[in-house]
């Protein structure tokens, strides 16, 4: 751990604890009405009338909203994250509300505006639609077999070697397929946004990660100035991908507070929330490898069912999905393609992990298995095949550049650091995780220089009291980025990080940036932060200002200093895409099998994770034990369910079964830091690693647990009781 890394408490601590801070819900402006959504009962359906008259007599209604006026005032939707092109997507054009077709169980087909929420659910209950019936598409295995291209709407690969070949000639082949269930994000605060119109300029208070990419997405579809629009984002509990741009409630809630002339909020209730959702992989895999353990090709053919089309960045995770292989490993022959479909349930919105712990699901179990056809320990057949100091930096296929890490130490301290009770079972993993933003430059070609994501930018204020301000283009989805932020700065102008103020989330008064998005808060805005404020030092310097307190300022005025920045890795065209670092983790878990229930008790979950400079150990920790709760989730229990109508089955947390604090053990992390060699700071990403480790960890224990009861291999998560059951021979007990 770095020398500079002491712990200090996270900022507002108490504030959250105690209920006093400020959410988008606590934001009640006079005349106030609230906003509810007429959702699609139909999976897939001909809309053949809507009848808005029902709601407009309920008292309270103050304004109904439906798709063929709804398409006459907003713009299509745009696209996030640039061009689908770019990544081998096809486009659609796509409306806030459908004018034609609903695609799915819970789309938006109308909007009511009422005088409390009460009202505005009576009259969004009281709108009648009437449909004819189309087709559904609900389960995506077909796709494996027998592709339709009506319903293909991306097509990804990654490919080195010749696969087919190695595959043909070798003795040692692993066939089998492997699913991951679909599974959403569980924020303790869902969505919510509050608009309001003064007759010029439009102010959105909202729960997202990123307000300057909402601003320039309402700006486009209201057909407003951008200059129009004022984002603020207060205190936000928690994001996880949710809360990116895109959602179609955006651009509605903003468009009733201008036809009403009055505020408008809406508040997303659970059962919404769980609508969405992501993840959810099929993969028909070979794997050819050597008696002792070595890989020597990969074969996988991947369907990525996501949901109905749509413009928010979730679908773009079956992109990295395949770019990502072969996650931690050398293996010379690779062939990956996955056809990205859609389907009639809700889009896939971002999660956390963003497509990075489906390969290291199946490249762990790969392993796994390739352990017990060669009776070599697991740690081992990973020794065998991880990449080597000596490796790095690493192309893989896709072209993503391994920066930095040392695996096979990583390996090593995790299973000295492990000291968990014996159990049932013991399963290990290993994950490298891309971070830091980098999305797609397109299919480049000879000559071409890759575009690396757009920097941070960081204004450093001397305020006229002697304290200091410090806006940010980065946002704080709840994990607490702004303490780093403040100490970064005060140990540049040697004050304490109490003197330092950080203002995040409003695009009026913070310089432009990304938000909170691919772990860039800290090491990419980070950095920003520490060449503001170092230019800020300087001129205090040349001044001949020694302490900053009032009597400075007041000698020489407020001072600001803005900066932007960027990692600066290599401008080479073999790399085709890029994330300018990559963060690592080695994780042990053990679990108790019940086998008369099939229930599964994680006993322990020991975790190494590199993210490189560790800035702040507590914020570090309790991102890392985040991401391990949710991967322990999916592995275990997590998972979006539908009926053969399409019909979500998981409304509540009573369906939706996350972990609870008394379901998991106290986690054991270690930290190795490796530093980045193309950031400021040495700092890696600290937010998406351990989903993918502590969900493939976790299913290799349970698989040694049934390996020792006489059970099947472990291919699908999550593991829940019945599925655990399905594999224990009959005679289990």
């Amino acid at each position: 751990m770095s020398a500079t890394s002491a712990r200090w408490p996270k900022r507002d601590a108490f504030a959250f604890a105690g209920g006093s801070a400020l959410f988008v819900d606590d934001i009640r402006p006079d005349g106030l009405v609230h906003m509810a959504v007429v959702r699609s009962t139909r999976a897939h359906a001909r809309l053949r009338r809507i009848d808005t008259a029902p709601a407009k007599a309920v008292p309270g209604v103050v304004r109904v909203l439906e798709g063929r006026e709804a398409s006459l005032r907003l713009r299509p939707l745009p696209y996030q994250f640039g061009d689908p092109e770019l990544i081998g997507g096809r486009r659609a054009v796509l409306q806030a509300l459908p004018v034609d077709e609903v695609r799915y169980v819970g789309e938006p087909v109308a909007v009511v505006a009422a005088e409390s929420r009460r009202a505005a659910r009576a009259g969004a209950a009281a709108v009648v639609v009437e449909y004819e019936d189309l087709p559904v598409l609900l389960d995506a295995r077909a796709f494996l077999a027998d592709p339709d291209p009506r319903h293909i709407i991306a097509e990804n690969e990654a490919v080195a070697g010749d696969a087919d070949q190695v595959l043909r000639a070798a003795q040692h082949v692993v066939r089998t397929e492997f699913s991951l269930g679909r599974s959403s994000t569980a924020p303790v605060e869902p969505r919510g946004y509050v608009a309001d119109w003064n007759g010029t300029r439009l102010t959105v208070h909202a729960a997202h990660q990123q307000p300057f990419q909402l601003r320039a997405e309402l700006a486009e579809v209201l057909d407003l100035p951008t200059d129009a629009i004022r984002v603020v984002v207060p205190n936000v509990g928690g994001a996880f991908g949710l809360k990116m741009t895109g959602p179609v409630e955006e651009p509605l809630v903003c468009l009733l507070a201008i036809l009403c002339g009055r505020p408008v909020k809406w508040i997303e209730a659970r059962s919404e929330c769980f609508l969405g959702g992501g993840r959810e992989q099929l993969h028909e895999v070979e794997v050819a490898h050597t008696a002792d353990g070595r890989l020597l090709a990969l074969r996988d053919r991947i369907v990525i069912p996501v949901g109905a089309e749509a413009v928010q960045p979730g679908w773009r995770q079956a992109f990295v999905s395949v770019a990502a292989f072969p996650t931690a490993y050398r293996v010379p022959h690779l062939d990956v393609r996955s056809r990205v479909v859609a389907t009639n349930v809700a889009p896939w919105h971002s999660c956390r992990g963003f497509g990075k712990e489906a390969p290291v699901f199946v490249m762990e179990r790969i392993m796994d298995m390739v352990a017990r056809r060669t009776g070599l320990a697991p740690a081992e057949v990973r020794r065998r095949n991880l990449l080597r100091p000596e490796d790095i930096p690493h192309r893989m296929a896709s072209g993503y550049r391994v920066d930095s890490g040392d695996l096979p130490a990583v390996l090593e301290q995790v299973l000295a650091l492990d000291g968990g009770p014996g159990a049932d079972g013991v399963g290990i993993a290993i994950e490298v995780t891309p971070e830091g933003g980098g999305h797609a430059a397109g299919r480049l070609g000879p000559g071409v220089t890759p575009t690396l994501a757009a920097p941070e930018a960081a204004a450093v204020l001397l305020r006229a009291d002697g304290s200091v301000e410090v806006r940010t283009g980065v946002t704080n989805p709840g994990g607490g980025n702004d303490t780093a932020l403040a100490r970064l700065a005060a140990e540049e102008l040697g004050i304490t990080p109490d003197q330092v103020h950080v203002v995040q989330g409003d695009t009026d008064r913070c310089p432009p940036g990304t938000g909170n998005a691919s772990s860039r808060g800290v090491a990419v805005g980070g950095a920003a932060v520490v060449l503001a404020a170092r230019a800020l030092a300087a001129t205090l310097r040349s001044l001949g200002v020694d302490t900053i307190d009032e009597g400075s300022v007041a000698r020489h005025g407020p001072l600001e200093h803005v900066r932007e920045y960027r990692p600066d890795p290599p401008a080479d065209t073999e790399y085709r895409y890029s994330y300018p670092y990559f963060s690592s983790g080695a994780y042990v878990a053990r679990v108790d099998l019940d086998r008369a229930t099939g229930q599964v008790r994680l006993r322990s979950l020991t975790a190494v994770h590199d993210c490189g400079r560790v800035i702040e150990p507590v914020l570090v920790e309790g991102q890392l034990q985040g991401a391990m709760a949710m991967g322990a989730g999916l592995a275990l229990s997590e998972e979006s369910r539908f009926d053969e109508r399409g019909v979500p089955q998981a409304s509540s947390f009573k369906e939706y079964l996350a972990p609870r604090a008394n379901d998991l053990p106290d986690f054991v992390i270690g930290h190795r830091e490796t530093p980045a060699p193309y950031t400021l700071l040495g700092a890696k990403g600290a937010g998406e690693a351990g989903v993918g480790g502590a969900l493939a960890a976790i299913a290799n224990a349970v698989d040694d647990a049934l390996s020792r009861s006489g059970g099947r291999e472990v291919t699908s998560v999550p593991l829940d009781p019945p599925a655990v059951l399905a594999l224990l021979p009959e005679e289990a007990p």
